[in-house]
């Protein structure tokens, strides 16, 4: 069995759990290749509540629950910031996920993790938030202190860019194309490679008729939402927008 076909039998184990038992269960933070296995077989699932979530609406990383929608899922927020900002190294998202692997946390314990000046912002379950407010107190070179928060920046997740263009058509392999300034062969590429998701599901339809609200996430390029046509040219382009997240 491999890795996919062991995640689909955990997804309905799961499921099983919560119907027959009347509770709630919960999968572990999920990626976008986790995410679409989860959305190949969710119609199998449906003879049970589900709902997904990751912290933030804006979240990537998801937790799908199974059972009662009113139990809150298992979900800390911890910011963890320098202790003296001033003698702070540069540090990127990789810098804290490396320093927080490096206290043996799993990955998929933990979610979206979002820079915004020097600190970040990490959603983990709760189970293992408090082990890492009593541990980790060092990114690189630069000593930390965490806390668990209820309070987010409201611009932590809006830091996003508006592109207008105008394309031929709203083939999604034309949009990709605009939004990150490649070639249309490039585009393809990423399609084919399976890079590309639209609404978390991978899609390789180069033609697939890009839709106002579609969220695409370009696998190593970036995340952004399609806004929609503001008007068509007289030689029948489309002059468009795209929220990309940056």
């Amino acid at each position: 069995m491999n890795e996919e076909e062991q995640l689909k039998k955990r997804f309905a184990d799961l499921a099983d759990k919560a119907y027959s038992r009347d509770i709630c269960t919960f999968t572990n933070f999920l990626g976008l290749l986790e995410l679409n296995t989860y959305y190949n077989i969710e119609k199998e699932l449906s003879y049970v509540d589900r709902s997904l979530f990751g912290g933030n609406d804006f979240c990537e990383r998801q937790i799908v629950r199974f059972g009662n929608i009113e139990t809150a899922f298992p979900i800390d927020c911890i910011h963890i910031t320098p202790v003296l900002k001033k003698f702070s190294d540069e540090l990127s998202h990789r810098d804290f996920l490396g320093a927080l692997i490096n206290l043996g946390i799993k990955r998929e314990t933990l979610g979206d993790i979002i820079i915004m000046d020097n600190e970040a912002f990490v959603f983990c379950l709760n189970k293992i938030s408090e082990f890492i407010v009593e541990n980790l107190t060092r990114v690189k070179h630069t000593v930390v202190k965490c806390n668990i928060t209820d309070t987010i920046p409201e611009n932590a997740f809006n830091r996003i860019k508006v592109k207008e263009f105008n394309v031929a058509s709203l083939r999604l392999d034309a949009i990709i194309g605009e939004v990150y300034n490649l070639s249309r062969s490039q585009s393809q590429n990423l399609i084919r490679e399976k890079r590309v998701f639209v609404n978390g599901r991978i899609t390789e339809n180069n033609s697939y008729n890009v839709k106002p609200e579609d969220k695409i996430t370009v696998r190593g390029m970036g995340k952004f939402i399609f806004g929609d046509t503001i008007h068509t040219t007289k030689k029948g382009r489309f002059f468009v927008d795209a929220h990309i997240f940056v």
